[in-house]
């Protein structure tokens, strides 16, 4: 962790904020979380950017963070309450603006904030939540015998979706899955061979153009009697192959929840000779070789899959999506860090998958970890804490901090290490890293006399008299003759209850040896 960097380069991303130059201000806070993850302003700015570049998901993680490392920061419970609002969780929203305004009543962005979220909630909904027009469509399909079986195909589902988002995509699909002319049919009572006849747009004879024409009276017309019902349309070829291709990965499936891996390979081959054209059924033979611990099949076959996507149209960015996933979880198996967190960024280019970001910080931190735990050396953290008692004798106090700092990273076990960074700082005046680095002393070795004496000075440096009086104490408890904690309990004492010495200039005069 290292502050004093952090603000160093958090200052280059308010610059870029101001610029509205977003994608910088990321990369730059980006930078100073990894220098210090602890302050919860760097995860408000990023979000703030990311909302700002409309990457909602990823303001609201970065806010969700804000929030967590301070409860009390009702600027953080804005963030959040935005992103959750153009994510469309309007009730989330209202919740957040709700908590944020309990700490700052008078916010007028958490205000208004609040309305606009309980104006959408009180807007009309359709039943399916989805736009009128689209669920009347569902319906109608889900009605109709024969488009209601498609249902039961993801591909088909998958393929409806994007018309919905893309209305254009009907044409295309029609041409190549005849399926969707069916769609079209029941969706505008309409068939293909209408629509081709209406197509010159005639008026009918005698008829002004742009008059409606005359309606007869409406006669009650007879009951005619009902048509027999017509027969199920039969099965083509393929959607036989392709319902016993879903049929065998479903097998397939369970089996592989069985642990039965070699049986659901082949049940995947089955669905796969079926429907040669589905990377699903690929995608999950590398999910059985990742079980497996067969990592060059896992490599392959997510290969294999890409390139059948690529193939496709239109293309299936979830599946492309996905295979470079697994490949990033075959990396991360193998500690091959680097190599999986380029599989999870190419994945996450094809789709902002939410999971998908959570495999590339967990894959972060395990590599973080795995380097800090190959860069222990017991002996080389006792030769740079030397170091740093030397330049802590010649009073070059920063030179003695980065070699504390070195025999920390070598070996974080040594308490006494932490304490002579803790002097270090004390002596740069730098009071709040001092008391981080004393804590943790008092962490690894409770009984460590010196180290309460120490932070019993800072505290009464920072006039927090009671404290001090109980770090002098508890030293005390440990060596009953520790001299530093019995004048550093008397001097407070002494201040609590008169007009004492100037706690300053105690301290500053106060000239601690490094532990050997």
């Amino acid at each position: 962790m290292d502050k004093e960097k952090a603000k160093e380069i958090s200052a280059k991303a308010k610059e870029a904020f101001g610029s509205k130059d977003y994608a910088t201000a990321i990369k730059h806070y980006t930078e100073a979380i990894a220098c210090d993850p602890t302050d919860h302003i760097f995860f408000s700015n990023r979000s703030a950017c990311y909302a700002n570049l409309e990457q909602y998901e990823d303001a609201l993680d970065d806010a969700i963070k804000c929030v967590e490392l301070k409860p009390d920061f009702a600027r953080g419970y804005g963030r959040k309450g935005l992103a959750e609002f153009y994510l469309g969780k309007y009730e989330e929203a209202q919740k957040t603006y709700e908590a944020g305004l309990k700490l700052d009543p008078d916010n007028q962005q958490l205000k208004q904030g609040l309305e606009r979220a309980k104006e959408r909630l009180n807007e009309p909904k359709n039943p399916g939540g989805m736009p009128a027009e689209y669920q009347e469509m569902l319906n109608k399909l889900l009605s109709d015998p024969v488009t209601k079986q498609y249902f039961n195909d993801p591909d088909f589902r998958n393929k409806l979706q994007m018309c919905m988002t893309n209305p254009q995509l009907l044409m295309s699909f029609m041409s190549s899955d005849p399926r969707f002319s069916k769609v079209f049919e029941v969706i505008t009572g309409m068939s293909m061979n209408d629509l081709m006849k209406g197509a010159g747009g005639e008026m009918p004879q005698g008829q002004p153009q742009g008059q409606p024409q005359p309606q007869p009276e409406p006669q009650e017309a007879p009951k005619a009697p009902e048509p027999p019902k017509a027969p199920p349309e039969p099965e083509t070829p393929e959607q036989i192959a392709k319902r016993e291709a879903e049929e065998a990965k479903a097998k397939g499936n369970k089996e592989y929840k069985k642990k039965n891996f070699e049986e659901a390979l082949k049940l995947y081959d089955k669905a796969l000779s079926l429907n040669p054209k589905e990377p699903v059924y690929i995608l999950n033979k590398a999910s059985v070789y990742l079980s497996m611990g067969k990592f060059e099949e896992c490599f392959t076959a997510c290969d294999d899959a890409i390139k059948l996507a690529d193939e496709l149209m239109p293309r299936p960015f979830d599946k492309i999506a996905k295979a470079y996933a697994r490949k990033g979880n075959c990396y991360t198996q193998m500690k091959k860090w680097d190599e999986a967190l380029e599989m999870y960024d190419k994945s996450l280019l094809e789709v902002n998958d939410h999971a998908v970001k959570e495999a590339k910080r967990n894959c972060e931190s395990l590599k973080k970890a795995d380097e800090a735990e190959k860069y222990l050396d017991p002996e080389k953290a006792e030769e740079a804490k030397e170091r740093g008692n030397k330049f802590y004798r010649d009073g070059n106090f920063v030179e003695a901090i980065k070699e504390y700092t070195e025999s920390i990273k070598r070996n974080p076990k040594v308490a006494a290490v932490f304490l002579n960074r803790a002097l270090s700082m004390m002596k740069v005046l730098d009071y709040e890293r001092a008391l981080e680095d004393i804590d943790m002393a008092l962490k690894l070795d409770p009984k460590y006399a010196k180290a309460y004496a120490k932070r019993g000075n800072i505290h009464y440096f920072l006039k927090k008299y009671h404290k001090a009086v109980e770090d002098y104490n508890n030293g005390l408890a440990i060596d009953p003759n520790n001299q530093e904690c019995l004048e550093g309990r008397q001097k407070t004492q002494t201040a609590i209850y008169s007009s004492g010495p100037d706690p300053c200039t105690c301290l500053l005069y106060t000239s601690p040896s490094p532990r050997d």
